[in-house]
């Protein structure tokens, strides 16, 4: 039978643990976790302090991410105990209203009982009460008797008189005998009545206060699943902005150095062989540069071969050079004020001085229209490689061959819109594709790579497996030695480029290097492995052997392709390089969106 004192303690103990949930979750509400904060590092001018800014912030909101995924955690659990507490009530509710409907039919069991017991208290009193009358009324016999007496018996007066009383007598006390039995169970009855209908009041007390305790968890219950909305729409949020910040690390871990000549001629560069075998690495065309524009080192091969500066800046912009009237005298130069703009240009340090004249003369046009198109509005030019590398030692003092460069194509820019795509960009090298113009920087007739003009100006970046932070091979390295990998890590970025084309935005964030320089929580090589298995349906790639890679007239790799454990299989060239940078050991990556692999 139900208790009522048991589960009035329930509910209270209910609402305890309801009143201390909500008492949390108000902390937390109070204390929202704020997502897409604004982005302090995007105006940091050091790009090297600029990426350890974002690094930060990635480390902070992962933190965040996984500080919700936890409150995400503990909702769940508690809209899991709800739940299980609205299915016992809903139980216990069942089985009150069980009792009650037992206690219900006991109730008109007992009602009949009564009913059928006073009717026949109600003739029975009604027998003794005539009786009664009679002998207050005579002490003779009446009529009948004596009629009876006289026509059916053969006693006298006295005995007739005698049996008379004595059958009165056993009459009335029969009768008072069977009163009593009945008044008995009557009050039985009543007594029964009582405490059944005092039963049904209290277990309808009781089902009330279940039904309030219900109410107020369904209510609970509807307010978590609100909250873990809420903190989902956080995650989603969080997990958004990972991975802008993981976008912008990698864009700038890999760009720290700029992308053109400089005022040096770059050494001659040599990857290193692997001590291991079979040994994978992925060669990029190029590195850190926009695709727009003039390569430097394509030009320098264009001038070799007998291009002048007009055909050069022709095929690289597709407009010819024009001498401008009225060009500004001078130009606002950061921490230089305004300067004359010959002087600024003799500052420049952007290429070699010993190169041919006619590529000199094609980056002092590239140069100035760059200059012009960034100050005609009015505001100055920045002095780094943000802008255009400014040297004020070489502006006081530049070498002959670039002042006069400069001087002889005075006032002379790139024709057409100033405003078009790439106008005035330059690179070291671009890794023989120019984006602006839609051309391959090679020879009419000639082939890419082995004809690119890059290549026969032997540029340093033109084709390179890097594993350096900078394109100096004396820059961090973090712990490497070479840009190989061994078969098991080339299956494991296999396993992850499952992943992240398949798996969840919490699994993606978990694609990163094993690697001390960088910051994340990546997956090992078995988890990696295991989370390909689920999506593959199968077994994850364990075995790796390099097949080729397909470019398209774009210019960019779109298809590279392994022969794996599970066949041949083709990656999207673009999905891949982003896996490849995302989960390849320290600064092993690829650079360029044209690349390809070498095997050892």
């Amino acid at each position: 039978m139900f208790s009522c004192p048991k589960k009035l303690s329930l509910k209270n103990t209910i609402l305890l643990m309801s009143s201390t949930l909500l008492i949390v979750f108000s902390l937390f509400l109070n204390n929202p976790l704020t997502v897409y904060a604004k982005d302090e590092c995007k105006d940091i001018s050091d790009i090297k302090k600029q990426r350890e800014c974002y690094e930060k912030k990635e480390e902070e909101t992962r933190k965040k991410l996984e500080s919700t995924k936890s409150k995400i955690n503990e909702t769940l659990s508690t809209i899991n105990q709800l739940s299980s507490q609205l299915s016992v009530t809903q139980s216990q509710l069942n089985n009150v209203q069980n009792d009650i409907d037992e206690t219900q039919k006991e109730l008109e069991e007992i009602n009949q009982n009564l009913e059928d017991r006073n009717q026949k208290l109600s003739e029975k009193i009604s027998f003794r009460n005539n009786l009664l009358r009679n002998y207050s009324k005579k002490n003779i016999l009446s009529d009948l008797e004596l009629f009876f007496t006289q026509n059916k018996s053969n006693l006298t007066g006295f005995q007739l008189a005698s049996f008379i009383y004595a059958f009165n007598k056993a009459t009335s006390e029969e009768t008072l005998s069977i009163i009593g039995a009945l008044n008995s169970e009557i009050r039985q009855f009543e007594e029964n009545k009582k405490e059944s209908e005092n039963l049904k009041s209290e277990l309808e007390r009781a089902q009330a206060n279940l039904i309030s305790v219900r109410n107020d968890l369904a209510v609970k219950k509807v307010s978590e699943e609100e909250e873990k909305k809420e903190l989902e729409e956080k995650e989603e949020g969080y997990q958004k902005e990972l991975a802008e910040l993981q976008s912008k690390i990698l864009a700038l871990k890999y760009s720290e150095f700029g992308g053109t000549v400089g005022d040096y001629e770059s050494p001659s560069y040599k990857v290193p062989n692997p001590d291991f075998k079979p040994a994978f690495a992925a060669y990029s065309f190029g590195a850190w540069t926009h695709y727009n524009g003039m390569s430097q080192y394509g030009a320098k091969a264009r001038a070799d071969s007998g291009q002048d500066y007009k055909k050069i800046i022709k095929f690289y912009y597709g407009e010819s050079v024009e001498k401008k009237d009225k060009f500004p005298k001078e130009i606002c130069v950061e921490g230089e004020n305004n300067m004359s703009f010959q002087k600024y240009l003799y500052g420049i340090a952007e290429m070699p001085s010993s190169w041919n004249k006619e590529a000199l003369k094609a980056q002092a046009i590239a140069a100035r229209s760059y200059a012009y198109r960034r100050t005609k509005n009015g505001g100055c030019i920045c002095t780094t490689q943000a802008c255009q590398v400014f040297s004020s030692s070489k502006s006081k003092n530049p070498p002959s061959a670039w002042k006069e460069a400069v001087d002889s194509t005075e006032n002379m820019i790139i024709g057409g819109d100033t405003s078009k795509s790439g106008y005035g960009w330059y690179s070291s090298t671009t890794g023989g594709y120019i984006k602006s113009i839609g051309r391959w920087d090679k020879p009419d007739g000639g082939k890419w790579p082995n004809d690119a003009y890059e290549k026969k100006a032997k540029s340093p970046i033109f084709y390179v497996a890097w594993y350096t932070e900078g394109i100096s091979s004396n820059s961090n390295k973090c712990g490497l030695s070479h840009p190989w990998l061994k078969e098991k890590e080339m299956a494991d970025i296999l396993n992850a480029y499952v992943v992240y084309t398949k798996g969840s935005k919490n699994e993606k964030s978990h694609i990163t290097p094993l690697s001390k320089c960088w910051g994340g929580d990546p997956y090992s090589h078995d988890k990696m492995a295991k989370k390909a298995a689920e999506y593959l349906g199968g077994e994850p790639y364990k075995s790796v052997s390099y097949e080729g890679r397909k470019i398209n007239d774009s210019g960019y790799t779109y298809e590279i392709t392994f022969k794996t454990n599970r066949g041949t299989v083709d990656f999207v060239g673009p999905t891949f390089k982003d896996v490849f940078n995302l989960r390849a050991p320290g600064y092993i990556a690829i650079r360029s969106r044209l690349f390809e692999f070498k095997t050892k």
